[in-house]
């Protein structure tokens, strides 16, 4: 009898001694489920009471804000969206990162005009040069005898859309090129207009000189892979309605949704997924993006290159 109570009492201490989270950790969490909640783009499909509940449960008795972080990360893969981002304050910067793959164009004949559209990061000056750099390269190819050009979009694993857009400019048109569409039913334009790139009503984004194309609405051959991801994914979807326009490759990588910074209090940051891309026919994209014609990477340079001729011929 005095064994069973030893370990009642035993039991009850530990019940006693179980801590909860802490004031700052407790509060930490709630700012963080309010963000989530207020803006993920797929609020309107989450139970929210449940959600919550687990995310305290995994904060368990975390007594700082930074052994809330796990439960951080965790409210992040419950929403599914499989984009959103948790950057604690104790992460490296992206400087003390590994350097990013190095991509090299292709060798294609000399009637058809070949860019590639390389992922894109860094401050203001940066992105400035990578557009001035993509379209230095168009002005180089451009020639009276193209019969069309390639947009090589392999290994493009994102970064900031608005310089990729930019860049491709003289090839997608001036006009609405895409959206980027939320769960409150409100669309956000994409709109490429004489060498300025415009996100959102009036939003002078991206700049710079316009360049005129020797031959006016050419046909493009847009080549992807399953590293072509987010923002890479955005100048898919707006090449996507373009007449004129055919993909070959393997499907994208899955996440064609806009993120959005949020700071919280202890300078960490959370990227969340707030949107959806569509093309300009208001077409929403979720998931991985299938080209026209699908091939082994390997063959869709040479099978964009024989549609290229193709139409030359039609």
């Amino acid at each position: 009898m005095s064994k069973y109570l030893l370990l009642l009492i035993f039991s009850l201490s530990c019940m006693q001694d179980k801590k909860h989270p802490s004031p700052e950790a407790a509060g930490y969490i709630e700012e963080v489920l309010d963000i989530l909640q207020k803006n993920s783009v797929n609020k309107k499909n989450i139970d929210w009471t449940i959600l919550r509940k687990k995310v305290k449960e995994k904060a368990g008795d975390a007594q700082t804000i930074a052994d809330t972080y796990p439960s951080i990360h965790y409210a992040l893969t419950l929403l599914g969206d499989g984009h959103s981002y948790f950057a604690p304050v104790t992460d490296v910067s992206e400087d003390d990162k590994g350097a990013p793959p190095v991509l090299h164009d292709e060798i294609v004949p000399g009637n058809i005009g070949y860019i590639r559209v390389r992922y894109c990061m860094g401050n203001a000056k940066q992105k400035q040069q990578y557009v001035d750099a993509i379209l230095n390269d168009i002005r180089i190819r451009d020639k009276q005898e193209l019969i069309g050009w390639i947009v090589d979009l392999r290994g493009n694993f994102g970064g900031d859309m608005s310089p990729m857009l930019a860049g491709m400019g003289p090839l997608l048109g001036n006009g609405i090129i895409g959206y980027t569409q939320y769960p409150d039913g409100k669309e956000s334009t994409w709109r490429y207009d004489k060498g300025k790139f415009l996100f959102e009503e009036g939003s002078d984004t991206i700049k710079q000189e316009e360049y005129i194309l020797k031959n006016n609405n050419p046909f493009v051959a847009v080549l992807t892979d399953t590293l072509t991801a987010s923002s890479g994914e955005a100048v898919t979807v707006a090449f996507r309605a373009r007449p004129k326009t055919k993909s070959f490759g393997t499907h994208t990588y899955g996440v064609p949704t806009s993120n959005q910074r949020f700071d919280l209090s202890d300078g960490s940051n959370i990227l969340l997924t707030v949107g959806v891309f569509a093309d300009r026919n208001h077409n929403p994209y979720r998931g991985p993006i299938y080209p026209d014609t699908e091939t082994t990477n390997d063959k869709a340079l040479p099978e964009a290159v024989n549609w290229l001729k193709r139409q030359n011929r039609q």
